[in-house]
């Protein structure tokens, strides 16, 4: 059985629409991949452009940083999540009007797939009015700025009724090389992995199930 700073996009909810979760994690985790390939484009564009980093308004610490790979990926995310199901309430961690400059006008998201989570297989749908997406385009700005690539995210949680239950943790850059991988789960039916290198995707996603089910 399936237990149950930032911006607001996308607050119109659809009071009584009904969400399979399985069906939108799996959205969560191809979302959380566009996000790992847009970072993984900056990337390789500033080795010969160069890497354009600013800081967050209102912010004056040293290390609260933006990049463009931030915007870029949570355009991606928040786009295409928003297309797969309208009126979802999504939460960005960086400004919506920064982020949308990253896109391209007129150009339609992709659209997400839907049965990519065999491994959480859920019958449980509930109301959209539920539900909230929140997502960190970029977690370890910082790291990424200095190089540190294995230790970037791209990251999108689910909650409903204000409960963390599933999410997808994008990793741009495994430490096994490769495509990006995603690890996921959602709390009481199971977690796996896409991407590159599994198996040892598959024990640190399990031991994040692990995790959110305590």
């Amino acid at each position: 059985r399936c237990d149950p700073g930032m911006q607001v996009l996308g607050t119109t909810a659809l009071i009584g629409n009904p969400v399979p979760l399985n069906a939108l994690l799996s959205t969560c985790v191809d979302a959380a991949r566009l996000g790992c390939r847009e970072i993984r484009a900056v990337q390789a564009n500033r080795e010969s452009n160069g890497l354009d980093v600013m800081s967050k308004p209102g912010e004056e610490f040293r290390y609260t940083v933006l990049t463009e790979a931030d915007l870029a990926a949570q355009q991606a995310i928040v786009s295409a999540l928003r297309a797969a199901w309208p009126g979802l309430l999504v939460v960005g961690e960086e400004d919506d009007a920064a982020a949308a400059e990253k896109g391209v006008p007129g150009e339609e998201p992709p659209v997400l797939s839907k049965d990519l989570c065999a491994d959480a297989a859920c019958e449980r749908a509930v109301p959209m009015a539920d539900i909230a997406v929140f997502v960190d385009p970029l977690d370890g700005t910082r790291e990424f700025v200095e190089g540190r690539l294995g230790n970037v995210q791209s990251l999108v949680g689910i909650a409903v009724d204000g409960r963390a239950v599933a999410g997808a943790v994008g990793l741009p850059f495994p430490e096994e090389g490769g495509e990006p991988q995603v690890l996921y789960a959602l709390v009481g039916a199971g977690s796996g992995a896409l991407g590159g290198g599994l198996a040892a995707a598959e024990e640190a996603a399990a031991a994040a199930a692990g995790e959110a089910g305590k």
